[in-house]
Order: C-alpha cells, then sequence, then structure tokens
C-alpha cells in the first residue's frame, strides 16, 4: 500500500484494531437486542430504537468532531472519545427502563463511538495517504469487519455465558486498556495547528486557489446528491446487518450458527473493503460502488429465498458473504467520494456534515426495519424497502459525480 509519510502505516494499524473496536459493538447490538427482547419484555421496533438514538447521535456529532479535530487534533478526539465509550458501556449495563437504554448506550456511548471511530480516523488516514485514498482507507476501515468477524460470535458467548449486563461491563475495559492509550502513544499523524476557521481563513492570500469550506459546500448540488447516496446505502446496510440475527432465529437457524453467520458478514466485508477500495482508485468511486450495488441486491435475494424455506444454513452463508462483499464497499467509498468532491484544510467539517446522512440512514434502517416487521408480522416489506435502497443509492452517487473536479467557488 503507497504512503507518503512515515507513521502512516503506524495510523492505519491503529486505526483498524480501533475501528474494529467500536464499531464491533455497535454491529454486535444484534446480539443484545435479543437477549434484551427476552430479558426485558420490549418490542423488537423499541429495542432496535436505541441503534436509530445511537446513529442519530452518531452522525449529529460529525459537524463538532470535525470542528474539534480542527482545534485540538484528533488524537485528543479520539482518546476522550474512548473515556465516553467506557461510561457509556457501563451505564449501560445498569438500566432498567428502555429511555435509559437510549440515553447510555444511544447517546453516551454514540458520542464515545463517533469522537473515536469514524470521522477523526477518516481525517487521520486522508493526511497520511493523500494519494490513493482509496486503497488506504480500504486497509484501516476493514478493521470495522473485522470487529463484526470477531466481536459478534465473541460477544454472543459472553451473553450466552455472563449475561448481557455483565458483557456491557466488561466490553467497557476496551477504553483504557486500547482506545486511550493507542491515541495518546502510537498515533504520531500530521496534525494541523489548532487554530479556529476564522484564523485559518484569514492566513490564506487573497491570491490563493480557493478552498471549499462549509458554508460553500452545503450550498452544492453535488453535496446532497452525495449525501443521499450514503443515506440510502447505510439504510439498507442497518437493515440488513441489524436485524439479520432475529431473522435467522425466527426461521430456524440456531443462535450459535446465527452468530457465525453474522462472523462471515464480516469475514466478507473485509475482503470487501480492501477490494472496493482498490478498484474505486482505479475505475472510479461510481463505478465500483454500482458493481458492489450488484452483491447487495444478491444479499436481499438471499434473504428473500431463506424466507420460503428453513433452516438452510447454506443460504444464509451466501446472503453473509453477499451482504458483508457489500456493505464493504460503504467505508471507503463514502469518504473518498467526500474527499473528491471537498478536498482542503477544511475537509474535518466538511465531512463530518456530510457523514450525518449516513448516520441519518443507518437510523432510519435500525428502526424501519421492525417497525415493518412489528407492523406486517414478517420480512417481506423490510426485504422490497432494501432492494428500493440498493438500486437507488448508486444512482445518486452517479450524480454527485466524484470523478469530475469539482473547484471551490471562487468567493468565499
Amino acid at each position: 500500500m503507497p504512503h507518503r509519510n512515515p507513521h502512516g502505516p503506524t495510523a492505519v494499524a491503529v486505526a483498524f484494531v480501533t475501528l474494529g473496536a467500536v464499531y464491533g459493538v455497535w454491529f454486535a447490538y444484534a446480539v443484545f437486542l435479543v437477549a434484551l427482547v427476552e430479558d426485558m419484555g420490549w418490542s423488537r421496533s423499541l429495542t432496535a430504537g436505541a441503534i436509530s438514538v445511537m446513529s442519530l447521535v452518531h452522525g449529529l456529532s460529525g459537524p463538532l468532531n470535525g470542528r474539534m479535530i480542527e482545534r485540538m487534533g484528533a488524537r485528543r478526539v479520539i482518546a476522550l472519545g474512548g473515556l465516553l465509550f467506557s461510561i457509556g458501556l457501563a451505564l449501560t449495563a445498569l438500566v432498567q427502563t428502555w429511555w435509559q437504554l437510549y440515553f447510555t448506550f444511544g447517546v453516551v456511548a454514540a458520542l464515545g463511538i463517533a469522537m473515536a471511530g469514524w470521522v477523526p480516523f477518516i481525517v487521520t488516514v486522508e493526511r497520511c495517504y493523500p494519494a490513493r485514498l482509496g486503497t488506504a482507507l480500504g486497509f484501516a476501515l476493514a478493521g470495522v469487519g473485522f470487529g463484526i468477524l470477531v466481536g459478534v460470535p465473541a460477544i454472543n458467548a459472553l451473553v450466552e455465558h455472563f449475561g448481557w449486563r455483565q458483557t456491557f461491563l466488561l466490553l467497557a475495559l476496551l477504553g483504557p486498556l486500547w482506545i486511550i492509550p493507542s491515541a495518546w502513544w502510537l498515533l504520531r499523524v500530521p496534525e494541523r495547528p489548532p487554530a479556529s476557521v476564522a484564523t485559518a481563513v484569514a492566513a490564506v492570500p487573497a491570491s490563493a486557489t480557493p478552498h471549499w469550506v462549509l458554508p460553500t459546500a452545503v450550498r452544492s448540488p453535488r453535496f446532497w446528491y452525495a449525501g443521499f447516496a450514503f443515506l440510502t446505502g447505510a439504510c439498507l446496510a442497518q437493515i440488513l446487518l441489524i436485524h439479520q440475527f432475529a431473522f435467522m432465529v425466527d426461521h430456524g437457524i440456531p443462535k450459535t450458527q446465527s452468530s457465525l453467520v453474522a462472523g462471515t458478514i464480516g469475514i466478507s466485508s473485509i475482503a470487501g473493503q480492501l477490494f472496493w477500495g482498490r478498484l474505486s482508485d482505479r475505475i472510479g468511486r461510481e463505478w465500483a460502488y454500482t458493481f458492489a450495488s450488484v452483491s447487495n441486491v444478491l444479499a436481499v435475494a438471499a434473504l428473500a429465498a431463506l424466507g420460503g424455506w428453513t433452516a438452510l444454513l447454506w443460504l444464509a452463508m451466501g446472503f453473509a458473504i453477499c451482504a458483508g462483499f457489500g456493505y464493504g464497499a460503504n467505508a471507503p467509498i463514502y469518504p473518498a467520494t467526500s474527499r473528491d468532491l471537498f478536498a482542503g484544510p477544511f475537509f474535518p467539517s466538511i465531512f463530518g456534515t456530510l457523514a450525518i446522512s449516513g448516520s441519518l440512514g443507518a437510523a432510519l434502517g435500525a428502526w424501519l426495519g421492525g417497525w415493518l416487521y412489528d407492523v406486517t408480522g414478517n420480512y417481506e416489506a423490510m426485504l422490497v424497502t432494501g432492494l428500493v435502497m440498493a438500486l437507488v443509492s448508486p444512482l445518486s452517487l452517479w450524480l454527485a459525480a466524484p470523478r469530475k473536479p469539482n473547484p471551490a467557488p471562487a468567493s468565499v
């Protein structure tokens, strides 16, 4: 993998492990969902709502995280996120009502994941690898797939052995044992001086090439096309990944085997992140994302076919391979597209804001899948919705056109 900064490989390695830890817990909520429904007696839509809240908080905190990175550096933001992540999980172990779950897991832990996750590490890798960003992000963000691969089966085993409360307490140790120390002592990346946006803009000569800033970016139609692509793609991913565990169990596949299916999603998503990130550098973001959408359509078809039979593990594994491989395109292509369109010194704020769309889509997908099941009593409507998302998302990315130059307007 090409790199321009000597600390780039270490930054990618830290990103791989940290993103695997925090987002592995996120996606392992598919396991916690079943345990909470059985133990607390809540409906699936109510219980899945915690992930919707988490997705909203995660996304809406993006602009703030971007500004914090510009002012205080990514390392401090990641370390603070590790602290909030641990506090949120420890408090979740004590919940007695659904609204407490929404606050501790959906708000506090979500803020920790956002600050120790997507935006700061995207900025970190982008600064280390200004060229062939898709390839670098493919390696770094493959940690998310690794977290699904290892985290879901491991957390399922912990829940089965210790219970969901004790499992949340054990997961809270990830902050002090890895996230905070790695941010302080392992990350050595180019950090811009902590200056205000106004000071930074004033320092740019009037004759210099103008840079994208957040106000000009949000007035660009391509910002909104990209955002809609991210929203629909993330909605599809959450529909498939959050509800697949319950779907498998409902169709006669034992929980242990269902957790292995989820682990297979992790393996195939790692392959997808590496493959689609590199391919997008070669043939363009739009073509790579379009080809990935074919894998998503096959995943929806596999679940629909599984609905007609019972306990067909090979069909479930086919779903896992297609779903993970297609989902793997999201991680490298979304931030690479954002950088293609809005590169510059204020990319952290712009990307943090644009990432809201993905989190809104994730929130919608997690809630919508459970709501459609509660209303209809089956998964057919959910699958039709997923198919529509798989078709609309790449179309919107073509309209965003990251392959084309996107110079900032002359007046900033």
